[in-house]
């Protein structure tokens, strides 16, 4: 908060203060201009100029230092040497100031020039009218400060969400923008994917055609994924984490799976299309609902919006079990793999379709269930 002013009167006009009336634009074309009977001060850093409230009875002209304008304590603009500020609210009987005018370096001289002795002056219109191109210059400059501040908020906006999720940035919102996102407990489906074999080709291939190929399968997998609803968490080498939240008790399990498994189908047959010479790629795919801690994670410098905890690992492993884990079950265990929880919230016809069972030894977790087609 600024400090109470306690400005210091200067007696004498010298040349610092001259060459702040006349470079400033007020006085162009006036014959006259001392006639405006301009008043020195000095403030010291923090101190008001004005504050919200105030009548507005002169504007102020800088021939040291600079000037923060503000509202609400929030700066918005910083005026410098031979600007003039406070001229927006002259033209009215009776305005008030908005803003808050604030010494903004230690030393800060001002020149003040009082709105009767404008009005008094014999050139009043031609300074009315350098008055009115001032204002002019301020709002075109303020216009193409706004324009180009918009394109760096929409730039941010897309990288922002190239680097996390939807359901983050809302949890981020709601906690506030200085603070991590509150921990929270919640019933979710959770993802874990990995294409089979892939990192065989990534020391015998050229680093831009690995860098492409990781592209499309990521681009198979995510955007089914989002279009089913749900949100990519992070990318782990060339696997993937999603989930999707059940936020209360109107969202049905049921048509939640179902949206996952769709989606999981769609990226396996997505992934498949992409070829290593004549050698498609296959997908792994682990699914599993459950109740995670989700939240920002990390250190007191970095932090990454995730999810954690038993239900989490459970889904990790199920993606990465082979046919040596298989404790019970015959056959080949699919590309996508369900856990008996997942599996029973899917209708009939989804169960029937996924209907090979396995006994499947995790590791540090032990002998679970899984569905594959």
């Amino acid at each position: 908060m600024a400090a109470k002013s306690s400005i210091t009167r200067i007696k004498k006009l010298n040349s610092d203060h001259e060459e702040a009336l006349f470079l400033c634009g007020l006085v162009d074309d006036v014959k006259e201009p001392l006639a405006l009977e301009p008043r020195p001060y000095r403030y010291a850093e923090g101190e008001n100029i004005c504050q919200p409230g105030d009548p507005a009875e002169c504007l102020w002209i800088i021939v040291t230092g600079s000037v923060a304008v503000r509202l609400n304590h929030q700066t918005l603009f910083v005026r410098r040497r031979n600007e003039v500020i406070g001229e927006q609210h002259l033209a009215g009987n009776g305005y008030r100031r908005v803003y808050e005018l604030v010494a903004d370096e230690s030393n800060v001289e001002v020149l003040i020039i009082d709105k009767s002795k404008i009005e008094e002056h014999p050139e009043a219109g031609v300074i009315w009218r350098n008055i009115a191109k001032i204002i002019s210059i301020k709002l075109r400059n303020a216009t193409r400060k706004t324009a180009s501040l918009g394109r760096q908020l929409a730039d941010d906006t897309r990288i922002l969400h190239a680097y996390t999720n939807q359901y983050a940035l809302s949890r981020r919102m709601q906690s506030g923008s200085a603070h991590q996102a509150d921990y929270v407990v919640e019933r979710a489906v959770i993802w874990f994917s990995d294409v089979v074999n892939f990192s065989r080709f990534t020391l015998k291939t050229a680093p831009e055609r690995v860098a492409d190929v990781v592209q499309r399968f990521f681009n198979a997998q995510t955007t089914p994924v989002l279009d089913a609803g749900g949100h990519i968490d992070k990318f782990i080498g060339d696997g993937l984490m999603a989930f999707w939240v059940m936020k209360d008790k109107s969202n049905s399990a049921t048509a939640i799976c179902a949206e996952a498994l769709n989606a999981a189908e769609q990226a396996a047959r997505n992934v498949e299309k992409i070829r290593i010479g004549n050698e498609p790629l296959s997908l792994r795919i682990g699914l599993h609902l459950g109740l995670v801690v989700s939240g920002d994670f990390g250190s007191a410098t970095r932090h990454q919006f995730t999810m954690i905890g038993p239900e989490v690992n459970k889904a990790a492993r199920l993606e990465q079990v082979h046919s040596d884990d298989i404790v019970n079950g015959n056959g080949v265990l699919g590309g996508i793999r369900l856990s008996r929880e997942f599996w029973d919230e899917l209708s009939e016809f989804q169960r029937q379709r996924f209907s090979s069972q396995f006994r499947v030894r995790a590791k540090n977790i032990g002998e679970i269930d899984v569905f594959t087609n």
